[in-house]
């Protein structure tokens, strides 16, 4: 009889929670909303969602508050988002990265498909390949010259294990036969003030972070890995038109919950990003900072989700064909 009583109790206490959920989901939000940047400031990532943060604010009636968790290639973040109550009170932007590292660090990653939901895809650009003003090459054939001459390894920075950058080093440094020592950062603003300040040689790093520097002429441009020249820096090739097509890779990013959290939420949260992402403002400081929003008919969470699914497949076929070992840093 006991037994039934408290089975009785555990039914009533589910059916009260399932009978909660609709009205919590109809109230969302009512307290701030926490969103993890996976890496430190300055990089594309704290960029693009500051860029949004305000306006996506206002669409949700609730502050968006950034919290920087820099680490392992942005996996420290996607690992304290995977803990966080699926409640929508905890976001994350996260990009290319985020499907790579468990390619290549399987060991240490967590299952983003089964530990992660994506609400949005945020946005999509390309990267250039920028030295420091004190490499000794003004193009891409010098560059490579230089790279295999006898005086090197390369000093070549990345963002972090496991991100599109990091990738884009090992496959260049491979596909031109030259030896580099990948140096690790927690995020692409502080490898960019290295190759500023000359401490670095190479990095891969989006327009939101390099475009200005190099028309100012405080980094050297040498590719630009998309299907088409940038349009602020004709002059500089594409990959593709160098001779390495491969490296013409989209870099995009986008905003997660956990898993299980509610869909009246995470709809909730998707239309505010398009929301924001209609607005004529941010489509102006896309422009200006060379990224574009995806096609209405991939802004829904599931697009989303079998967008993220299908990257993941992508990376993890492209890591094994090639046979890419990276080091420890």
């Amino acid at each position: 009889m006991r037994r039934i009583s408290r089975n009785l109790k555990l039914f009533a206490l589910a059916a009260l929670g399932f009978a909660c959920a609709p009205a919590a989901a109809a109230d969302f939000p009512t307290r701030p909303i926490t969103v993890i940047v996976p890496y430190a400031p300055g990089g594309p990532s704290d960029i693009a969602m500051r860029t949004i943060a305000d306006r996506m604010s206002q669409a949700l009636g609730q502050s968006l508050v950034t919290e920087n968790v820099p680490g392992a290639g942005g996996m420290i973040g996607a690992a304290k988002l995977a803990r966080s109550a699926p409640d929508g009170y905890t976001m994350m932007i996260h990009q290319n990265g985020l499907v790579i590292a468990p390619a290549l660090y399987p060991k240490q990653s967590i299952d983003v498909e089964k530990e992660l939901t994506a609400v949005g895809l945020v946005n999509t650009s390309y990267s250039f390949l920028v030295g420091s003003t004190k490499v000794p090459a003004k193009t891409l054939p010098e560059l490579i010259a230089w790279m295999k001459g006898p005086a090197q390894p390369v000093k070549f920075a990345h963002p972090g294990i496991g991100t599109l950058a990091h990738l884009q080093a090992i496959i260049f440094a491979k596909d031109i036969g030259a030896e580099v020592t990948l140096i690790g950062y927690k995020g692409g603003g502080q490898a960019m003030s290295d190759i500023v300040g000359g401490h670095a040689d190479l990095v891969w790093a989006a327009p939101t972070t390099s475009a200005e520097l190099i028309l100012a002429k405080k980094i050297q441009g040498y590719g630009f890995g998309a299907p088409q020249r940038y349009p602020r820096l004709p002059e500089i090739p594409t990959m593709g038109q160098s001779g390495y097509p491969n490296l013409d890779i989209p870099f995009w990013q986008a905003l997660f919950v956990p898993a299980g959290t509610p869909k009246p939420i995470i709809d909730k949260l998707n239309a505010a990003l398009r929301e924001t992402l209609a607005d004529e403002k941010i489509q102006k400081a896309y422009v200006e900072r060379g990224v574009q929003a995806f096609p209405p008919d991939q802004l829904s969470p599931e697009a989303a989700n079998a967008f993220v699914a299908a990257e993941a497949k992508k990376w993890g076929a492209v890591v094994r064909e090639a046979n890419i070992q990276p080091e420890a840093n």
